[in-house]
Order: structure tokens, then C-alpha cells, then sequence
């Protein structure tokens, strides 16, 4: 694959991840995250076990963290990438909305349910919703995204249409 561009990836290796990152990561952001990769992957067995993945501070306190880690089990380098490409700032407004539908879809069926739904209320606001205050929520969410009883990838994106994400980035530190 030819000459090593960052202890351990080839130019070839850095070229599929940024390929697989849909061009969102440069040569250098690449570089960046696969120094955090080998980092988390302690036992350097070239993937990022769930109790490694929660060691990074900013997902440890974040609600869904563990639905995140069954999202991503295991992520080896370039899954790493794809996970956190939609946090680009570069990231089209459909692979952040795609990512965001995939996290939802808790069964993993390509819908998010009412079931989907309460789950992930129910992380998000532990016990401060009532289980009558989350079917309430959910079926006004789904009242306004057209009545349906679960919502696919285009009804997501469609109900989600002047939702301000812009603030769903991470950015990339670069050592220069």
C-alpha cells in the first residue's frame, strides 16, 4: 500500500478511510483520529471494546451513550471514522440526520417506532417523564410528522426538515 503516512496507516490506508468518511476528514484530521483510535484501543487489538469506547469523557456523560456503543460495538479503525464523520463540520445535513435515524431505530428494523421512541425518551429524560407524558410526546411527534405509527429515513428527515442540528460537531484537533 505503499509508504506509511501516520505510525501505522499507509497513504493507501489513509486514502480508503477518507473515502469511507465521504471525503469529510483530511490527510491530517485522519492522522489526528487514528492517534485517539490507538489511544482508546488499549490492548491494541485493532478495534475499540465498549468499556474503552465510554472512557471518552464527552460520550461518558452523554445520555445515550449506551445505545451509541450498541450502535458502534466494536468499531475497528475505519468504523471509528464513519462514526464520527456525521460530527464533521463538513458533514452533508442527510448523513447527520441519517446518523441520528439510526441511533433512534433501536430494534435496527429501518423505523423508528413508538417503541424506539420511549426507549430512547426514557434515557434521555430518565424518570423525570411519566410513561402517560412519553406516549403523549410520541404521539404528538408522530401527529406532526403525518399521522404515521413509526417513522422511515424520508418521514425523519421530513419531520427534522428546519430542525437546527448545526450545532452536531465535533471538531477534529490537528497537530501542526
Amino acid at each position: 500500500m505503499g509508504q506509511a503516512a501516520s505510525g501505522g496507516l499507509t497513504q493507501g490506508d489513509v486514502d480508503e478511510v477518507i473515502a469511507a468518511s465521504k471525503g469529510v476528514f483530511n490527510q491530517a484530521e485522519i492522522e489526528s483520529l487514528y492517534k485517539r483510535f490507538r489511544a482508546l484501543d488499549r490492548g491494541r487489538k485493532g478495534y475499540i471494546s465498549p468499556e474503552e469506547f465510554l472512557s471518552i469523557p464527552e460520550l461518558s456523560i452523554n445520555p445515550v451513550a449506551q445505545r451509541l456503543v450498541r450502535c458502534c460495538e466494536c468499531p475497528n479503525f475505519t468504523d471509528f471514522v464513519k462514526m464520527v464523520a456525521p460530527f464533521s463540520p463538513r458533514a452533508s445535513r442527510d448523513d447527520k440526520l441519517a446518523f441520528m435515524f439510526s441511533v433512534y431505530d433501536v430494534d435496527g428494523d429501518g423505523f423508528i417506532s413508538r417503541e424506539d421512541m420511549s426507549m430512547m425518551l426514557k434515557q434521555l429524560a430518565g424518570s423525570s417523564l411519566s410513561e402517560e407524558d412519553r406516549q403523549d410526546i410520541i404521539s404528538r411527534v408522530l401527529a406532526e410528522a403525518g399521522g404515521a405509527e413509526r417513522l422511515d429515513l424520508p418521514c425523519f428527515k421530513a419531520a427534522l426538515g428546519s430542525a437546527d442540528i448545526s450545532n452536531m460537531v465535533v471538531e477534529v484537533p490537528v497537530d501542526l
